[in-house]
Protein backbone atom coordinates (compact mmCIF):
# COMPACT_ATOMS: atom_id res chain seq x y z
CA UNK A 1 0.00 0.00 0.00
CA UNK A 2 1.32 3.59 -0.92
CA UNK A 3 0.72 5.94 1.74
CA UNK A 4 1.01 9.53 0.95
CA UNK A 5 0.97 12.56 3.63
CA UNK A 6 0.47 15.51 1.42
CA UNK A 7 -1.94 15.91 -1.60
CA UNK A 8 -0.11 14.18 -4.85
CA UNK A 9 -2.29 13.74 -7.79
CA UNK A 10 -2.94 10.08 -8.66
CA UNK A 11 -2.97 9.04 -12.62
CA UNK A 12 -5.50 6.15 -12.18
CA UNK A 13 -9.40 6.33 -11.72
CA UNK A 14 -10.18 4.89 -8.00
CA UNK A 15 -12.74 4.35 -5.54
CA UNK A 16 -12.29 6.30 -2.32
CA UNK A 17 -13.45 6.01 1.13
CA UNK A 18 -13.80 8.71 3.05
CA UNK A 19 -13.82 9.32 6.70
CA UNK A 20 -11.57 9.61 10.21
CA UNK A 21 -11.66 6.33 10.39
CA UNK A 22 -10.64 5.86 14.20
CA UNK A 23 -10.59 2.66 15.59
CA UNK A 24 -11.71 1.08 12.15
CA UNK A 25 -15.04 -0.20 13.63
CA UNK A 26 -17.47 -2.27 11.42
CA UNK A 27 -18.99 0.70 10.35
CA UNK A 28 -15.89 2.21 8.95
CA UNK A 29 -14.65 -1.28 7.42
CA UNK A 30 -17.95 -1.62 5.34
CA UNK A 31 -17.31 2.02 4.24
CA UNK A 32 -13.78 0.94 3.16
CA UNK A 33 -14.73 -2.81 1.87
CA UNK A 34 -17.30 -1.27 -0.51
CA UNK A 35 -14.66 0.90 -2.03
CA UNK A 36 -12.13 -2.14 -2.38
CA UNK A 37 -15.16 -3.76 -4.16
CA UNK A 38 -14.89 -1.77 -6.88
CA UNK A 39 -11.19 -3.06 -7.55
CA UNK A 40 -13.06 -5.34 -10.04
CA UNK A 41 -14.30 -2.56 -11.88
CA UNK A 42 -10.63 -1.04 -12.80
CA UNK A 43 -11.08 1.01 -9.98
CA UNK A 44 -7.44 2.04 -7.58
CA UNK A 45 -8.95 1.45 -4.10
CA UNK A 46 -8.25 4.71 -2.16
CA UNK A 47 -8.72 6.05 1.56
CA UNK A 48 -8.63 9.83 2.02
CA UNK A 49 -8.32 10.08 5.96
CA UNK A 50 -6.34 12.83 8.27
CA UNK A 51 -3.40 12.61 10.73
CA UNK A 52 -5.44 13.92 13.50
CA UNK A 53 -9.32 13.87 14.60
CA UNK A 54 -10.88 16.68 12.33
CA UNK A 55 -13.58 16.94 15.61
CA UNK A 56 -10.65 17.80 17.77
CA UNK A 57 -8.99 20.42 15.80
CA UNK A 58 -12.68 22.05 14.99
CA UNK A 59 -13.90 22.05 18.80
CA UNK A 60 -10.12 22.33 20.53
CA UNK A 61 -10.21 19.57 22.37
CA UNK A 62 -7.85 16.03 22.64
CA UNK A 63 -10.04 12.61 22.77
CA UNK A 64 -7.75 9.67 22.78
CA UNK A 65 -7.54 7.18 20.02
CA UNK A 66 -8.88 4.00 19.81
CA UNK A 67 -5.59 2.90 17.27
CA UNK A 68 -2.24 3.99 16.95
CA UNK A 69 -1.68 5.74 13.73
CA UNK A 70 0.40 2.35 12.71
CA UNK A 71 -2.26 -0.26 13.94
CA UNK A 72 -4.89 2.06 11.57
CA UNK A 73 -2.32 1.60 8.55
CA UNK A 74 -2.39 -1.94 8.76
CA UNK A 75 -5.76 -2.55 9.14
CA UNK A 76 -6.97 -0.16 6.11
CA UNK A 77 -4.04 -2.32 4.13
CA UNK A 78 -5.12 -5.73 5.41
CA UNK A 79 -9.09 -4.40 4.00
CA UNK A 80 -7.14 -4.16 0.30
CA UNK A 81 -6.55 -0.69 -0.23
CA UNK A 82 -4.16 0.40 -2.39
CA UNK A 83 -3.56 3.98 -1.68
CA UNK A 84 -3.77 5.73 1.83
CA UNK A 85 -4.05 9.44 2.11
CA UNK A 86 -3.30 11.18 5.57
CA UNK A 87 -3.24 14.69 4.91
CA UNK A 88 -3.21 17.20 8.07
CA UNK A 89 -6.68 18.63 8.06
CA UNK A 90 -5.72 22.15 8.56
CA UNK A 91 -4.51 21.80 5.07
CA UNK A 92 -7.92 21.02 3.62
CA UNK A 93 -10.49 22.44 6.52
CA UNK A 94 -11.30 26.00 5.02
CA UNK A 95 -12.27 24.61 1.44
CA UNK A 96 -15.92 24.69 0.49
CA UNK A 97 -17.75 21.40 0.08
CA UNK A 98 -17.50 21.66 -3.96
CA UNK A 99 -13.74 23.05 -4.38
CA UNK A 100 -13.02 20.17 -2.17
CA UNK A 101 -14.96 17.81 -4.23
CA UNK A 102 -13.27 19.14 -7.62
CA UNK A 103 -10.35 20.31 -6.74
CA UNK A 104 -9.41 17.57 -3.92
CA UNK A 105 -11.50 14.33 -4.77
CA UNK A 106 -12.20 14.65 -8.94
CA UNK A 107 -8.64 16.08 -10.22
CA UNK A 108 -5.94 15.24 -7.60
CA UNK A 109 -7.53 11.81 -5.89
CA UNK A 110 -9.45 10.73 -9.73
CA UNK A 111 -12.36 9.58 -8.09
CA UNK A 112 -14.70 7.61 -10.14
CA UNK A 113 -16.66 6.37 -7.06
CA UNK A 114 -16.78 7.44 -3.36
CA UNK A 115 -18.30 5.82 -0.10
CA UNK A 116 -18.76 7.09 3.13
CA UNK A 117 -20.80 6.86 6.16
CA UNK A 118 -24.24 7.62 6.43
CA UNK A 119 -22.89 10.52 9.07
CA UNK A 120 -20.12 11.91 6.85
CA UNK A 121 -19.68 15.70 7.06
CA UNK A 122 -17.13 17.98 5.36
CA UNK A 123 -16.02 21.16 3.77
CA UNK A 124 -15.23 24.18 5.79
CA UNK A 125 -17.21 24.02 8.95
CA UNK A 126 -18.33 20.38 8.44
CA UNK A 127 -21.60 21.62 6.97
CA UNK A 128 -22.08 19.84 4.24
CA UNK A 129 -23.40 15.75 4.71
CA UNK A 130 -23.04 12.98 2.74
CA UNK A 131 -26.24 13.77 0.51
CA UNK A 132 -24.47 17.01 -0.05
CA UNK A 133 -21.54 15.33 -1.21
CA UNK A 134 -23.44 12.81 -3.52
CA UNK A 135 -25.18 15.86 -5.39
CA UNK A 136 -21.59 17.57 -5.48
CA UNK A 137 -20.22 14.60 -6.76
CA UNK A 138 -22.59 14.20 -9.44
CA UNK A 139 -21.64 16.97 -11.50
CA UNK A 140 -18.13 14.94 -12.04
CA UNK A 141 -19.58 11.92 -12.76
CA UNK A 142 -18.76 11.17 -9.89
CA UNK A 143 -20.65 8.29 -8.23
CA UNK A 144 -21.34 7.86 -4.37
CA UNK A 145 -21.93 5.61 -2.04
CA UNK A 146 -23.54 6.31 1.43
CA UNK A 147 -23.33 3.38 3.66
CA UNK A 148 -26.14 3.18 6.06
CA UNK A 149 -25.11 2.56 9.96
CA UNK A 150 -23.85 -0.42 11.37
CA UNK A 151 -25.86 -1.65 14.51
CA UNK A 152 -24.47 -3.47 17.52
CA UNK A 153 -27.39 -3.61 20.37
CA UNK A 154 -30.28 -1.85 18.07
CA UNK A 155 -27.95 1.16 18.09
CA UNK A 156 -25.00 2.99 15.56
CA UNK A 157 -21.77 1.92 16.00
CA UNK A 158 -19.42 4.63 16.37
CA UNK A 159 -16.12 5.88 17.78
CA UNK A 160 -17.34 7.32 20.54
CA UNK A 161 -19.54 4.28 21.59
CA UNK A 162 -16.01 2.09 21.44
CA UNK A 163 -14.02 4.82 23.53
CA UNK A 164 -17.20 5.19 26.52
CA UNK A 165 -17.51 1.35 26.41
CA UNK A 166 -13.38 1.35 26.92
CA UNK A 167 -13.80 3.64 29.48
CA UNK A 168 -16.73 1.56 31.15
CA UNK A 169 -13.81 -1.32 30.99
CA UNK A 170 -16.56 -3.06 28.67
CA UNK A 171 -14.06 -4.61 26.96
CA UNK A 172 -16.22 -7.13 24.82
CA UNK A 173 -18.80 -4.68 23.28
CA UNK A 174 -15.53 -2.84 22.42
CA UNK A 175 -14.55 -6.01 20.58
CA UNK A 176 -18.09 -6.35 19.34
CA UNK A 177 -18.27 -3.28 17.57
CA UNK A 178 -14.76 -3.63 16.00
CA UNK A 179 -14.93 -6.76 14.91
CA UNK A 180 -12.01 -8.49 16.84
Amino acid sequence: MKIYYNLEDLSCDTAVALGYFDGLHLGHQKVISKAVEYKKYGLTPVVFTFSENPKCILKHKDEKRIYSQAKKEREIENLGVEVLYIVDFPIIQNLSPQKFTEEILFKKLGAKLLTCGFNYHFGKGGKADANDLKNIAEKYSIKTEIIKPVLYEEEPISSTRIRNALKLNNINSAKNMLGI
